[in-house]
């Protein structure tokens, strides 16, 4: 795959069974802070669970700290957030410019897929590899494009040029 410069981890993702007892947990133990809760919620998610675009809700939140940040997930689901993939979950790699044309990339290269966000056109905004193909890591791909993501009350987010949400 033709780089003209390495991909930086961003965060470090972590499935858990309840969010609000991990945040607490987790600042007990490093310190850290979490910023508020968000949502990923979209009607177009991919994964083992369902090949075809269906509904996926994930509560989630990251570390103020960081990179990389630390993303705590809520179990939601069977596939790629379901109860099976619990604990560490992936390494994160944002503002990714072509994220669809990477997976496609890595997909001719022989690393499948194991979950990815569509946009209206069924392009892939966010990816993730299969860690059967990476020595037991996922990666995740988050492209620039608009993601749907939304704060815990369902309130879209304002995202600034950065691509970090802006938290009133």
């Amino acid at each position: 795959m033709a780089e003209t410069s390495p991909r930086l981890i961003e965060h470090i993702g972590v499935l858990v069974e309840d969010l609000e007892a991990a945040i607490a947990q987790w600042e007990s133990v490093l310190g850290y802070t979490f910023g508020p809760i968000c949502r990923y919620r979209t009607d177009s998610w991919i994964d083992s669970s369902d090949p075809q675009p269906h509904a996926h809700d994930a509560r989630i939140v990251f570390s103020q700290q960081g990179p990389p940040r630390i993303e705590l997930m809520e179990v939601t689901g069977k596939g790629t957030h379901g109860p099976s993939q619990l604990g560490f979950h992936h390494f994160g790699i944002v503002q990714v410019e072509g994220a669809d044309e990477l997976r496609n990339q890595f997909i001719e290269r022989g690393v499948g897929v194991d979950g990815a966000s569509l946009d209206a056109e069924g392009r892939a905004i966010l990816w993730f590899t299969d860690p059967a193909e990476l020595n037991g890591i996922r990666l995740e791909f988050v492209g620039v494009e608009p993601q749907p993501a939304f704060t815990d009350s369902g309130v879209p987010l304002v995202f600034g040029a950065d691509g970090e949400p802006i938290f009133d």
